[in-house]
């Protein structure tokens, strides 16, 4: 995800996309003599993909309303307020009537069918590749707030967080939900997944929506795991999180799949998930790695900011020591978003720059860097400089700089709130000027069919230029044209274009290098990350 600007637009060429199904393509690369159909990226793509469609979050795209507490004024809604209940009875997966059955036979020709659907989808997945669901297929969610003009009141055993205008509800410390949170914080220590369930708001008028985050745990192997004398040894935890509602704000239609933004970060961490579930892989693996897959990013990073405010939230005692077992064991995140589909692939650290945003939290470039000079070295090795997650030049003065990306994703509660260092990999173009008028990667291409006027003809082709004394290559909008002139300007995500079809006729096979270029690196820096400690026996961490 990146900014969310809403632009409703009449676009002629984008009216006429049609759904199909997804057609393999297989060619070779030169670094790869695999056909696209054979790696585990585009398994896992196509099967969440062709399942789930868009994504959209919010109660309103995902139950039916009858079983919403709403308020309306002739068709159009006014207030949606919650799930309604029977007087007594508990907020849980079993009273609420999805728009969609869980066996629901999917119609190519329906473009949403909702996170709450995709979420199920998701559960399916993971645990067919053999996780244990430690918490069941009944989830329990915090108690719904009151509505108030201003904005919603915690119910007694619910905390809510607020921000910014949105506000998510987690589970009240030491209330009567205690339970739920000590046994996830359990079945976190062991390999298999839990639901997270939580409840947000999107504005005053629209509380209490279901949101539901995946968090699939895996430890290392018995190798790792057993030092001398069969001396167990003690391991991290590591997250990588991948959000997996769509949205679309550009196009008339609304018919985006997320396609890129981002079932490819989903299908990337499926794929790790397939990896790890061989036993013999996780021989190398030396952190207890939590794959999350987070609801509501769209709306806010809402799913993340929720993980970390039930799960990672600092509890200093009075000598100002951790006392929070999870945080305090806790070294580190990465961040998957929108990792195909632009013209280039980057590594990003937080932004450092107060006039770019406000500048707290970890804002350590460790993981960020270390990714970098394992991902160069692997396509030096594929002789393949296209394999290299890169780190971005600054272009112009006042813009980000070096490696630095702003807190518009889910990386942002990690380093911000729980203090942990973070690495943000997404597929873009930071030498394209975006809609801000400035090279902040907003813009993924410079591909003529992503530039579309709003007459719905395509630009013939950006102006390519060199800044910085001749050393940096830049793409600007032709001359004359204004801002106010595009419909779609360069950005794939959030728009009507951000469906399977045009990103495969636009991107082709290196929409799924670039998810395979990932997987692969992600692998080699987890085997990579840590080492054995000959005096202690312990496991040392390089971050």
């Amino acid at each position: 995800m990146k900014k969310s600007l809403k632009i409703v637009i009449s676009l002629a060429s984008v009216s006429t996309l049609a759904s199909f199904p997804l057609i393999a393509a297989s060619c070779t690369n030169k670094s790869e003599n695999s056909k696209v159909s054979d790696l585990e990226v585009y398994k896992q793509f196509n099967e969440f993909i062709n399942n789930t469609h868009g994504r959209k979050a919010e109660n309103i795209n995902n139950f039916k309303e009858s079983s919403l507490m709403l308020e309306k004024d002739g068709d159009k809604i006014v207030k949606s307020l919650g799930i309604k209940l029977e007087n007594g009875k508990a907020l849980t997966s079993d009273v609420l009537d999805p728009l969609y059955a869980e066996n629901v036979e999917i119609d190519s020709q329906r473009n949403i069918y909702g996170s709450y659907h995709a979420y199920r989808v998701l559960r399916k997945m993971i645990s067919s590749m053999g996780y244990e669901n430690h918490t069941g297929n009944v989830i329990t969610y915090p108690d719904q707030s009151t509505y108030g003009s201003i904005e919603s009141k915690a119910a007694p055993d619910s905390k809510i967080n607020r921000l910014n205008g949105n506000a998510v509800t987690t589970f009240k410390e030491d209330g009567k939900h205690q339970a739920i949170v000590n046994k996830a914080y359990e079945d976190m220590k062991k390999t298999g997944f839990i639901t997270q369930g939580f409840l947000y708001d999107t504005a005053s008028s629209r509380i209490n929506n279901i949101g539901n985050n995946i968090i699939v745990t895996i430890n290392p192997g018995e190798k790792n795991l057993k030092g001398k004398e069969n001396k167990q040894r003690e391991v991290k935890d590591f997250y990588i999180v991948s959000h997996y509602d769509s949205t679309n704000n550009v196009g008339p239609k609304g018919i985006s799949w997320g396609a890129t933004d981002n079932a490819t970060g989903v299908a990337v961490n499926l794929s790790l998930l397939k990896y790890f579930s061989n036993p013999i892989n996780r021989d190398r693996l030396g952190v207890r790695l939590h794959v999350i897959f987070v609801d509501a990013e769209e709306l806010g990073k809402l799913g993340s900011e929720a993980f970390v405010a039930q799960f990672l939230k600092s509890k200093k005692d009075s000598k100002q020591v951790e006392t929070n077992p999870l945080l305090k064991n806790s070294i580190g995140m990465i961040n998957l978003d929108t990792v195909a589909g632009g013209d280039r692939m980057y590594v990003h650290s937080p932004n450092t720059s107060p006039s770019l945003g406000r500048v707290y939290g970890n804002l350590s470039t460790i993981i960020r860097d270390q990714i970098n000079a394992i991902s160069r070295i692997r396509s030096q090795n594929l002789k393949d400089p296209s394999q290299e997650l890169e780190i971005h030049p600054q272009f112009t003065p006042g813009e980000y700089k070096p490696g630095e990306t702003g807190d518009w994703s889910d990386h942002a509660p990690f380093y911000r709130n729980a203090n942990l260092p973070v690495a943000y990999i997404e597929s873009t173009n930071f030498a394209v000027k975006s809609k801000q008028g400035v090279y902040d990667g907003y813009a993924q291409t410079t591909n003529p069919k992503a530039w579309v006027l709003k007459d719905g003809k395509n630009i013939d082709s950006l102006v390519k230029r060199k800044i910085n004394n001749g050393l940096i290559e830049v793409y600007d909008w032709p001359d004359g044209l204004k801002i106010e002139d595009f419909a779609i300007a360069g950005d794939i995500w959030h728009s009507d274009l951000d469906r399977p079809e045009w990103v495969l006729a636009n991107v082709g096979d290196r929409f799924y290098r670039q998810q395979d270029t990932v997987f692969e690196s992600l692998k080699e820096y987890f085997a990579s990350m840590y080492s054995i400690d000959e005096k202690t026996d312990g496991i040392a961490y390089i971050i």
